[in-house]
């Protein structure tokens, strides 16, 4: 067994984990070789002095008798060209509105104290201004990766990619199902996830943080860098979604709040198995047993959340959280099992594509068993749990897509025959099964979603679209729609025309172009699987700590402001827990993020060009027609992971990153 692939998952976790405390416990030693002083600022960080942001203490430098701290090398660059600019005080809305700096005396009438420091300002309105919204004054540029390590990657990319292909090409397959862990005779495990009771308090949990997150979006302040509800959607949940698929699978479905809540009205239970409920049970409409519909959600939310600035928008954020637990309960309450999970749920589509390249798996432990089981009682259900909500056999079921691990079939199967496997990434990859169309668009659309969503944080974006409002008369939505739907095209059409040509190579008629372009569709999911993590990292490990403060003062109510939430009413900011002024930096300096975005990037191209090998076979058979194949498919895997790095190498504005 190649024990070597298993610990992968393992390994590669261990490595990111391993940088970024190495970041934090190595000691820092300043450009003149002696180590960082700690006679400044607190305990846990210090304050750029260039951009203001709250850092760590890992980029020093000293000057006069005293040690600074900076976000990233630029920042100590530009300090160390005219340092007495930045170490006097200046108004802060004078120097990011207007663009330049205006010295404050501390003696200064006008101030504003926020995250327990009192900042000074050079006239009254300007102290106003700061005060409605400090957070859009700490716009924080995230320096790209440099140009020395952009073009490093470059060259690894190149190298990987004919040295990787050329092993690939002569290496032998390992014997199928051989590479697998039977975690339920390793580990106690099945016990615990097939408690009932486990999983509702951690539903009950899940479903308390939704509650907060929709009640602070509409009854708190709307200013996004105090209301708790953004950051813990798009920063904390949204980001973070994706490392958790990357190593458990399906397991989000396991504690959704949005099944949980729907499932508990239905069922009129909390954890008992559906003896009877309200649902109609009717079938779900047989044009829309596809994954169109989450496609098509999954599209609008992007359109919705960069074009309007939801991300942004604390109440929109929790319009959008009901939402979909108002179609989560409609459909169960309308439609047979959990169909709104298996066709339509945009979170469970995308994790489920993801969920492929997952080590986890739940499966049926011998398939000849299943072949005797007349009952077949994991699909239908019985006296112990329901039938499968997604309606898949586990005997058949050869990929984690369909799966939400609800694990009711490991009450229900009268042979025990379930278990849950430990497996290499991406193993689903390697299998022909069965592709699907569907599928394939949604696994292109991803790709090109990562990648817009990078872009939109970029200056070249805002450019873009300004020329284009310009140039066409259009309005700003309507050029952003325009924009949006354009680029998201254009990687698809790449994409097409590339299959086209890499028919043409492998020659001969065997392989229709359908079946080619959705086969390999599938093998550019680690692409966009690992940059989504690489442009992740900058969120949860530059911003996911600023929910700490926020815990104390979720709602975000600022000193002497008056409140009104569910009847209670009150005047003045909270301190539940005693954090709302604490200042915790980022986790992880600059150049370690960089390093750690380089790895992930390095490591999808990889597993891309392995899942493409093993595509090409499966067309072609071994022989030189599956290595022509390969050849465009490889162009379109360098193209892609190249314009993801340069992605990492732009600057981008983070809002949230100096709160």
């Amino acid at each position: 067994m190649a024990r070597w692939k298993l610990l992968l998952p393992v390994l590669t976790a261990l490595v990111v984990l391993g940088i970024v405390v190495a970041d934090n416990v190595i000691p820092r030693v300043e450009p003149g070789g002696a180590e960082a002083s700690q006679d400044d600022g607190d305990a846990a960080g210090a304050t750029d002095p260039v951009c203001h942001m709250l850092v760590g203490r890992q980029i020093p430098q000293a000057f006069a008798g005293r040690t600074y701290y900076f976000c990233a090398p630029q920042c100590r660059e530009a300090f160390l060209e005219e340092p007495q600019a930045y170490l006097t005080e200046a108004c802060l809305v004078c120097e990011i509105d207007d663009g330049k700096r205006v010295e404050v005396a501390g003696s200064s009438t006008w101030r504003y104290t926020w995250r327990g420091k009192t900042y000074r300002f050079c006239e009254e309105a300007h102290r106003d201004a700061f005060a409605a919204d400090p957070g859009g004054y700490f716009l924080h540029r995230m320096w790209g990766i440099p140009n020395w390590l952009y073009y490093l990657s470059i060259g690894l990319v190149l190298l990987v990619s004919f040295g990787l292909l050329e092993w690939l090409d002569r290496r032998k397959p390992s014997p199928r199902g051989a590479e697998r862990i039977d975690l339920f005779r390793r580990l106690p495990l099945k016990g615990l996830l097939a408690s009932r009771g486990l999983r509702f308090a951690v539903q009950v949990l899940v479903v308390a943080l939704f509650l907060l997150i929709v009640a602070a979006g509409l009854f708190g302040n709307q200013n996004p860098a105090t209301n708790i509800a953004p950051i813990l959607t798009w920063t904390i949940w949204w980001a973070g979604l994706v490392v958790f698929i990357l190593f458990a699978g399906k397991a989000w479905c396991w504690m959704c709040p949005w099944d949980a809540l729907s499932s508990w009205v239905e069922r009129l239970s909390f954890w008992r198995y559906k003896r009877f409920g309200l649902s109609l049970n009717a079938k779900w409409p047989k044009a829309l047993r596809n994954i169109v519909l989450a496609t098509v959600l999954f599209v609008g939310l992007t359109w919705v959340e960069l074009g309007f600035g939801v991300t942004l928008k604390p109440a929109m954020t929790a319009y959008l959280a009901l939402g979909m637990l108002a179609m989560a309960l409609a459909a169960l309450l309308l439609f047979e099992r959990k169909a709104f999970c298996r066709y339509a749920c945009l979170v469970g589509r995308v994790s489920g594509l993801y969920a492929l390249f997952s080590p986890v798996e739940l499966r049926a432990r011998d398939a000849g068993v299943c072949g005797g089981c007349k009952s077949k009682d994991c699909y239908t259900g019985n006296e112990k749990g329901d039938g499968c909500p997604t309606m898949q056999f586990p005997s058949k079921m050869d990929t984690n897509t369909y799966c939400t691990l609800c694990m009711e079939c490991l009450h229900t199967c009268p042979h025990d025959n379930v278990t849950l496997n430990w497996r290499p990434w991406a193993a689903d990859l390697e299998k022909e099964g069965k592709p699907r169309t569907d599928e394939a668009y949604l696994a292109l659309l991803m790709l090109s979603i990562t990648g817009f969503h990078g872009l939109t944080m970029t200056g070249l974006w805002l450019s873009m679209t300004e020329n284009l409002t310009a140039s066409t008369g259009l309005g700003n939505t309507a050029a952003f729609s325009l924009a949006m739907f354009g680029l998201l095209a254009a990687p698809i059409l790449l994409y097409a025309v590339l299959v086209k040509i890499a028919c043409f190579f492998a020659g001969g008629r065997k392989v229709a172009y359908r079946d080619f372009f959705i086969r390999y569709a599938y093998a550019l999911l680690p692409i966009a699987l690992f940059y989504h993590l690489a442009h992740n990292a900058g969120h949860l490990l530059m911003e996911g700590q600023k929910a700490v403060p926020m815990l104390s003062n979720p709602f975000g109510y600022a000193p002497g402001q008056h409140w009104s939430v569910m009847g209670f009413s009150g005047e003045g900011a909270w301190n539940l827990f005693g954090t709302e002024s604490l200042l915790v930096p980022p986790l992880v300096s600059l150049p370690s993020l960089w390093l750690i975005q380089v790895l992930l990037v390095l490591v999808g191209h990889l597993y891309s060009l392995y899942a493409a090998q093993k595509v090409g076979k499966q067309l072609y058979g071994e022989g030189s027609r599956a290595t022509r194949s390969q050849v465009p498919m490889l162009a379109a895997m360098i193209l892609f992971s190249i314009f993801s790095l340069w992605l990492l190498k732009q600057p981008m504005e983070m809002r949230l990153s100096a709160m």
